[in-house]
């Protein structure tokens, strides 16, 4: 039986850097790197919510529009529109239902791969042949390793013998959200892997290997049942490289996997059953699919790793490899829920834009698609949410929808459109409501390929080819080397940061909502982050600028509630005493495996322990 465990940690999604810097002090250090594979980028907006929950303790105000609830017996259905704050990354795209909302309809289980698919191979008990299980009790490599330091141990991963990383899976279970971990240590005469947790609510897992589908059950006697998979290709391109004009094609690396299951069935303890119908082929396959945006990353010998440490295998006497990677997913889109008397269908249509994406080329993979894709079957946004009941609708949503930088034109304009919701219409037998949003567009949205990044990977308007910002598209054993670069483009930017977010909705008649926001900001930094990085973090930051430290991201601020005859403001503060109350965390897991211990990381976030929140009215503009 496999032990699980969750907690809140930092968004992980992919990124665009370029890597070609030497420094004498890193150039002792090792930092291993490990190939990441992301979900859809549907799936990817599930991710932001596990990390960055929403609740004024992180920051995150909730803004939620609920759709219908379809209620059989004892089976509630919600369905739901909601929208995340903590900002746009500079590589982040939109879901179906525009750029940070996500649809609430149902259940998905994903994951992000780290180094090998953890379900690959059949796993077996000896520990150093076991793929899916993390392997951190190699000594980590700061400023005292040895040259041939875990030699063996580097051989094997590139043998594919042993995996450097688990997978990290997250959940969405009927608006319960989490993450776990894998290990091997199961009993390989079952059919399936089992997972216990225990938080946000008691719910067994299982994953049946053969047949490639999870179930799970909660405590309250409510099954479910992820049948409808997601695939993800993935492309690399390795170059030998020595200038920019002259690059030699040394290797290329295909691999498709499963990225997510997507919830297909829930029974409850009264009998009710609901079941939830994706646009998918009678094989199972999805015919849709979209393209990440390319992903470059140079690594030079004697930069700020060693590759001796990295879980990437190059031929003997390269000291200079381009490593270019590219995404396809195959979407999966939910078409229809019944449950009980009610059938809700779920119509779309595909992006306008996408039609000039289809038809760019990937440059740094030899002019080569990954798939070309049919017309009519690129990226899609979500159009209508019909509802019947024994067969009478009783009620319709509709999104209506704009690109931000909708007036650019070239063959680049795609990296910096981005689906918007400019409305929401809902309409029943007796009343209809719109709802209107406005959206942060005095700075403009950047490229999905820009290197203006700050520390956190948002955007800070400071292009700098050679910015020095982790990736989130590969996976660090020790991020923090590469906060030690003086001099790079790690400047916050709370203008550009508020590029794209939300900032008004107009109900009609009068009545909105307007938000302000300002930086995540944090004093201290959990006890489990290694010294190490609290050291680094501090040196290789502009002393002047962050103090208190700012993390990246945005929290709430203010929020003004407006009607016909009054407005009502709320003000948000995280300090006490004037000093701020936000403390850096990183969630951990741990396990204990054949003798080894490991204690691998997530990313980053900050969780506040007093938020004040005061309430009054505004009069011309004056608080009261």
């Amino acid at each position: 039986m496999i032990k699980a465990l969750f907690s809140p940690a930092s968004i992980l999604r992919k990124a665009v850097f370029l890597f070609t810097f030497v420094t004498p002090y890193l150039a002792q250090a090792q930092l291993r790197i490990d190939k990441v594979t992301p979900p859809s980028f549907e799936a990817s907006a599930l991710i932001k919510y596990c990390d960055h929950p929403v609740g004024s303790k992180y920051g995150i105000p909730k803004i939620k529009y609920p759709i219908k609830t379809l209620v059989n017996k004892d089976l509630y259905i919600p369905i739901s529109l909601t929208y995340h704050s903590i900002g746009i990354k500079v590589e982040e795209e939109a879901t179906w239902v525009g750029l940070g909302w996500r649809l609430n309809a149902g259940g998905v289980i994903t994951r992000i791969i780290r180094g090998e698919n953890d379900f690959s191979v059949t796993e077996e008990t000896d520990t150093q042949k076991a793929l899916g299980y993390p392997f951190e009790h190699i000594k980590p490599c700061f400023d005292d390793c040895e040259e041939n330091e875990n030699d063996e141990f580097h051989q094997k991963v590139c043998a594919g013998e042993i995996d450097s990383d688990p997978d990290i899976f997250f959940f969405d279970i009927m608006g319960m959200k989490g993450k776990f971990l894998m290990t091997p240590d199961h009993d390989p005469n079952k059919a399936y892997i089992e997972i216990n947790m225990i938080q946000p609510r008691k719910i067994q897992v299982r994953f049946y290997v053969k047949d490639n589908y999870w179930t799970a059950t909660d405590s309250r006697g409510f099954s479910y049942t992820f049948k409808a998979r997601e695939i993800t290709n993935s492309f690399d391109n390795y170059y030998d490289y020595k200038l920019d004009s002259h690059k030699l094609h040394f290797l290329e690396h295909f691999n498709q996997a499963t990225t997510s299951w997507y919830l297909t069935e829930v029974k409850s303890p009264q009998g009710a059953t609901a079941q939830f119908q994706y646009d998918i082929t009678e094989s199972g396959s999805s015919p849709f699919a979209s393209n990440s945006t390319s992903h470059k990353m140079n690594i030079n010998d004697g930069d700020i790793w060693d590759l001796h440490y990295s879980s990437y295998c190059f031929p003997p006497g390269i000291e200079n490899v381009q490593i270019v990677s590219e995404n396809q997913h195959r979407d999966v889109y939910l078409k229809s829920i019944t449950n009980g008397d009610y059938t809700v269908a779920f119509n779309k249509s595909e992006q306008e834009f996408q039609n000039e994406l289809k038809v760019k080329k990937s440059e740094l993979a030899g002019g080569k698609y990954l798939t070309e894709i049919p017309e009519g079957y690129a990226r899609q946004q979500l159009d209508e949410v019909i509802v019947s009941k024994s067969g009478d609708v009783i009620s319709t949503s509709r999104f209506f929808y704009s690109y931000f930088n909708e007036d650019l034109f070239g063959n680049d304009a795609f990296l910096y459109k981005r689906l918007k919701l400019d409305s929401l219409n809902t309409q029943n037998r007796t009343q209809s409501k719109g709802y209107k949003f406005s959206y942060e567009e005095d700075a403009m949205l950047p490229s999905k390929e820009s290197h203006a990044r700050d520390l956190w990977g948002y955007y800070n308007g400071e292009e700098d080819l050679y910015n020095i910002t982790p990736s989130d598209f590969y996976n660090y054993s020790q991020p923090e080397k590469l906060l030690q670069e003086e001099g790079k483009s790690k400047h916050y930017s709370l203008e550009y940061l508020q590029a794209g977010i939300l900032k008004k909705v107009d109900y009609g008649n009068s009545r909105t909502i307007e938000f302000a926001y300002d930086h995540q900001e944090f004093e201290e930094i959990d006890d489990e982050i290694s010294s190490h990085f609290s050291e680094n973090m501090k040196d290789s930051n502009f002393k002047e600028h962050l103090n208190p430290y700012l993390f990246g991201g945005l929290r709430i601020k203010e929020i003004i509630d407006t009607y016909p005859t009054e407005q009502i403001y709320k003000d948000f503060s995280y300090k006490i005493e004037g000093k701020e109350t936000g403390k850096l965390i990183i969630s951990h897991y741990s396990h204990d495996h054949n003798g080894y211990g490991h204690k691998t990381s997530g990313n980053h976030g900050v969780k506040y322990s007093k938020v004040r929140i005061k309430t009054g009215k505004l009069f011309r503009g004056k608080k009261f």
